[in-house]
């Protein structure tokens, strides 16, 4: 195996986990939500259970978010991790009945161009 093929594997598993650290953090988020609205005054086993699974599945998110830093530029990591927005609108949608409206979707596609706009790669000019 080449140097090259392992640094374009190790690129590929980075972006994978990061995308993985996106997909947890949602979760984690929609489950903090889930279990905060469905709780009743004060502490009981069901509502500690709930936090836990809530607040593990977050914490997946941010161990995988640290071994995706290792390769993947921070400049270009931080601002993907805005595609949060995108998935936390959309559950938030189908899980808690909230309300999607027009500038609601047109703010989130400015966000997922922005993304765009940081995450695509430098193209720099050929030297003469």
């Amino acid at each position: 195996m080449t140097v090259q093929s392992l640094s374009s594997r190790q690129k590929a598993i980075s972006y994978t986990t990061l995308f993985i650290s996106i997909g947890f953090g949602i979760v984690g988020q929609l489950l903090m939500k889930h279990t905060m609205s469905s709780s009743t005054v004060g502490l009981n086993w069901s509502f500690i259970q709930q936090l836990v699974l809530a607040l593990t599945v977050y914490s997946l998110g941010i161990v995988n978010w640290i071994l995706a830093l290792r390769v993947v530029k921070l400049s270009i990591a931080y601002p993907l991790t805005s595609l949060n927005y995108i998935g936390i609108l959309f559950g938030s949608y189908y899980l808690f009945g909230e309300e999607i409206t027009l500038i609601r979707i047109f703010g989130v596609i400015l966000i997922f161009l922005g993304v765009l706009l940081v995450a695509l790669p430098i193209q720099r000019g050929a030297k003469t």
